[in-house]
């Protein structure tokens, strides 16, 4: 995990189960990460930063917009997505990389949170906690996984 923060390295690798944890390892530069063939990518990545992984990468993204994914020795997984219910109207979005009717999973968090009428902020870091509340909650309001 690439991040200068110690405390938020330690506070998600503790959110993996204890087999796992040793597994997520900090990096503070891309260049330690050029053994590593698995990276989870949370912010862009321009693609100077990517040619540091090793050829058979493979990019775990959950960044928007998407990164590019110029490299051809690697793969690049899709974002997670739900589809909008059919009769939603008014709904104004600029999904350039999805279907019409798809938005990325944070646009439909944002989506659900204002069909709830939650008032807690929504941007930033994951409160892992809630996971599960607005999933429920999206499929409540007849959001669908993409």
């Amino acid at each position: 995990m690439l991040t200068l923060s110690t405390e938020r390295f330690l506070k998600i690798q503790r959110e993996a189960p204890p087999e796992f944890q040793q597994y997520i390892v900090q990096v503070t530069k891309y260049q330690a990460a050029q053994g590593c063939k698995t990276w989870i990518v949370g912010k862009w990545l321009s693609p100077r930063e990517q040619r540091w992984a090793p050829p058979g990468t493979h990019f775990h993204q959950f960044v928007v917009p998407p990164i590019i994914g110029f490299r051809r020795d690697c793969t690049y997984g899709k974002l997670a997505a739900m589809r909008l219910p059919k009769d939603v109207e008014g709904l104004g979005s600029c999904e350039y990389t999805m279907e019409r009717g798809v938005v990325h999973a944070c646009h439909a968090g944002g989506v659900v949170h204002c069909l709830e009428g939650w008032e807690h902020h929504e941007v930033g870091a994951l409160e892992v906690d809630r996971i599960d509340v607005v999933w429920e909650a999206a499929l409540k309001h007849g959001l669908t996984p993409a």
